[in-house]
């Protein structure tokens, strides 16, 4: 990893976490501890972090992310799209697992008011939009609420997650790079993502065409636990052929 492209990781950690340990952005950063120290000296320097003892805090954001409106509207057509498909997946009685992102948001838009079927979501937006579904049995997992995303995180979250099974989970992601998978930037939501894919029968993740092709700090869901790629038509023939030759449903919308 080059320098540059290491402390902008760096810098996200630190965003997503507060305060990190220098082990601990050693480990995610698979560099040296000698290395991370010298970053934060150079960061320091620049006024973007305070270093502590044995670790860093933020002090400044070099680029602010999207608040979690603001993605609502990032691609809104493909989303829209994508929502759609997903929503034609969910028959009478099935049980489905929603994770807090806003592509899965858009799957509950087009949910049919008749439709008869238990939701299960992380995402404090998705459960209040499900319900908004009168036939829609909603069950909303606790846990502390990641600010950027509005999901529920934390052991008690994931322990609650882990006693529930889910015929179908809808993910979204922050990247995703055949064939490592789909990788998310907020640690609080890895765990949460892997929990979700433990107790449900069919994972279908659902990313626009400026997901693939890319990686971000943390592998979140390993290639082989995805069942079903939904995506919109402008992602690479290319990449759709690898998919498919791989054994991975895909639906282009």
């Amino acid at each position: 990893m080059h320098k540059a492209e290491r402390q902008k990781n760096l810098i996200e950690l630190l965003s997503e976490n507060n305060i990190m340990t220098v082990s601990e952005l050693a480990k995610l950063l698979n560099s040296s501890m000698m290395t991370i120290r010298r970053d934060l000296d150079y960061l320091e320097q620049k006024g973007i972090v305070k270093k502590m003892h044995g670790g860093a805090l933020l002090i400044k954001r070099e680029q602010e992310q999207p608040s979690f409106y603001e993605r609502i509207e990032e691609y809104s057509e493909e989303k829209n799209r994508i929502g759609k498909a997903a929503s034609e997946m969910i028959n009478k009685g099935s049980i489905v697992f929603f994770d807090a992102g806003t592509t899965p948001l858009a799957v509950v838009r087009h949910i049919p008011d008749e439709t008869e079927f238990t939701a299960i979501t992380t995402g404090l937006m998705t459960a209040i939009a499900l319900c908004n579904k009168p036939k829609a049995n909603v069950i909303s997992i606790g846990g502390n609420i990641h600010s950027s995303s509005y999901s529920a995180t934390n052991y008690h979250a994931i322990e609650l997650i882990k006693k529930f099974n889910a015929d179908i989970a809808f993910i979204s992601t922050k990247a995703f790079s055949i064939p490592e998978g789909a990788f998310e930037a907020q640690i609080p939501l890895i765990e949460v993502k892997r929990a979700i894919v433990s107790v449900s029968k069919k994972v279908i993740l659902l990313a626009d065409h400026t997901k693939f092709e890319s990686r971000s700090l943390c592998l979140s869901i390993p290639f082989e636990d995805i069942d079903t790629i939904i995506t919109d038509d402008k992602v690479s023939p290319a990449i759709v052929k690898q998919l498919k030759e791989r054994g991975k449903e895909v639906i282009l919308v």
